[in-house]
């Protein structure tokens, strides 16, 4: 494409950088900046017509790029400028970066030499300044979508080791309609995670991606090459090889910390970024030295033979009288305390201590504390409680309770107390979220009406509609696995993203709607 300048006259062409599938990229001049030279990237993969439908989705591009513009951190390229501008009748979006002369992390993997091996420990600092840069994104409520060695960019320093730079926050190229089937489905499908072939993304789905670059970092290779069909088969059924079958070099601790970021479902992955970073730099440390056995400085023979004993010197008489009164007073008190204790003594009872000890647990409570025995039906407990203390038997228990000192127990020796024997609940956090919720504002004129909710073990389906004229408007249903709350999932509903992170607020349903054309929204439901 023949462009000599951009946003009337800003940017100035200097030369071409390259193109791809999602554009074109330029260096350019910012008249602005005293002819700074950045990087300019029309982004032809959101390209549209002009229509209605295209301002639409440049109004779209606009809201989200205007969030990333926010994302202020070491590790993260600053978006300096965005905007659309119209190029042989469509309008075509852009994005403006700080220019890395360097390059990026994917030119360097295919210059390097055999010699160009990165270390462990050169791997686990690229690997932490990248799982710094998208926690911190997560934070914001970002996931990146499209994490890859050529979205990240080095930055060389005067002193000390290169600096990581993740670029292009939230404009992964859109997978093909072909495979996409109505989803919106974007990213590099050879580091796509799998619930992100199914039109999912979830901040997991950037550590699934990290760990297919780590992958690649220490191999040599991806996890997965071939066709897109084939790619997204082996994302979604297969497992790579062990990376220590390709580097013998490579410890089984490595490999299981990298298999568990390959994870076919989110959460199975580790809760954050970071865990699998600090799990990688765990995985890498090298074990402890033997202890150096002692120099002769430190009163041992080397060879073998012990040193002279130390000569000793006789006890004086005074110190020998000193020793024996003191020897007597020992015995004298523990006399003492023997009695007291005989004296005291309450069996079955003294004060106020109940127990209560654990199925097939023996428990020791001591001192100070108040407790009680309740022995739930057929399972064998002691409960020592000595001076108010406690200890707790649950389901099948048999508890001996046995009081010394001021100490009473409730329970005595195999005492038989009936309890709910054998109950267990088990209530997954998804169930809070399931029913049929209807917004709690009846003037209700625009936004979400009503929503089903729906959840299968882990796997949460929502299925939203919003106001209408004159009826309801029905958005279909997405399905993802359920992470945590609040539970985040995104419709793409005539154009316009709806990013919806529902959560529970007392007996009400709360869902926050950060819409691409409308704003963030907040809505309280209650149930059907």
């Amino acid at each position: 494409m023949a462009l000599e300048t951009m946003k009337n006259n800003r940017y100035r062409i200097v030369r071409p950088l390259g193109s791809g599938s999602t554009g074109e990229v330029y260096l350019v001049e910012d008249t602005l900046r005293d002819r700074q030279e950045v990087v300019l990237k029309l982004l032809h993969a959101y390209a549209r017509p002009l229509t209605h439908d295209a301002q639409s989705a440049s109004r779209a591009f606009r809201f989200e790029a205007g969030a990333i513009s926010q994302l202020i951190h070491p590790n993260i390229l600053p978006l300096l400028d965005y905007g659309a501008e119209t190029v042989n009748g469509e309008i075509v979006p852009f994005i403006v970066t700080p220019y890395c002369p360097e390059g990026s992390l994917a030119t360097w993997l295919e210059q390097r030499s055999n010699d160009d091996v990165l270390t462990l420990e050169d791997a686990a600092r690229l690997v932490r300044q990248i799982a710094d840069a998208l926690q911190y994104a997560h934070n914001q409520g970002i996931v990146h979508r499209d994490v890859k060695s050529a979205n990240v960019f080095i930055h060389s320093t005067l002193n000390g080791p290169p600096t990581m730079l993740v670029a292009d926050f939230g404009f992964a190229q859109p997978i093909s309609e072909e495979w996409a089937n109505g989803l919106d489905i974007r990213g590099t499908p050879a580091y796509m995670a799998p619930e992100q072939w199914e039109g999912q993304v979830v901040p997991a789905s950037d550590q699934y991606a990290l760990g297919v670059l780590v992958y690649q970092l220490l191999t040599g290779r991806l996890p997965f090459e071939g066709s897109i069909e084939q790619l997204r088969d082996a994302h979604l059924k297969s497992w790579p090889p062990a990376p220590s079958a390709l580097n013998p070099t490579l410890s089984p601790e490595i490999d299981a910390v990298i298999g568990q970021a390959l994870a076919k479902k989110p959460g199975e992955r580790f809760p954050t970024v970071t865990a699998f970073a600090n799990a990688y730099t765990g995985a890498i440390q090298p074990a402890p030295e033997p202890i150096a056995p002692p120099t002769p400085s430190e009163g041992v023979n080397v060879t073998g033979t012990p040193p002279p004993p130390t000569p000793t010197r006789p006890l004086s008489r005074g110190m020998i009288i000193l020793i024996a009164v003191l020897a007597l007073l020992v015995v004298l008190g523990g006399i003492v305390l023997i009695a007291s204790a005989f004296s005291n003594r309450s069996a079955q009872s003294s004060a106020n201590a109940t127990a209560t000890a654990n199925a097939n647990v023996t428990g020791v409570a001591n001192s100070n504390a108040t407790g009680t025995a309740q022995a739930n039906s057929n399972a064998n407990g002691t409960a020592t409680a000595n001076k108010n203390a406690t200890a707790t038997a649950n389901s099948n228990a048999t508890a001996t309770a046995q009081a010394h000192g001021n100490a009473s127990a409730t329970a005595t020796a195999n005492a038989k107390a009936t309890a709910n024997a054998n109950a267990t609940a088990t209530v997954l956090p998804a169930a809070q979220l399931s029913g049929n919720w209807v917004n709690a504002n009846q003037n209700l004129t625009q936004g979400i009406t009503k929503i089903d909710i729906t959840n299968n073990g882990t796997k949460v389906t929502v299925h939203p509609f919003s106001k209408c004229s004159p009826a309801d408007c029905d958005w279909g249903t997405k399905s993802s696995e359920y992470t945590g709350s609040p539970f985040n999932i995104v419709f793409v509903v005539n154009g316009s993203t709806e990013s919806l992170a529902i959560s529970r607020q007392g007996p009400q349903l709360m869902v926050v709607d950060t819409s691409s054309t409308n704003g963030t929204h907040t809505y309280l439901f209650d149930k059907g």
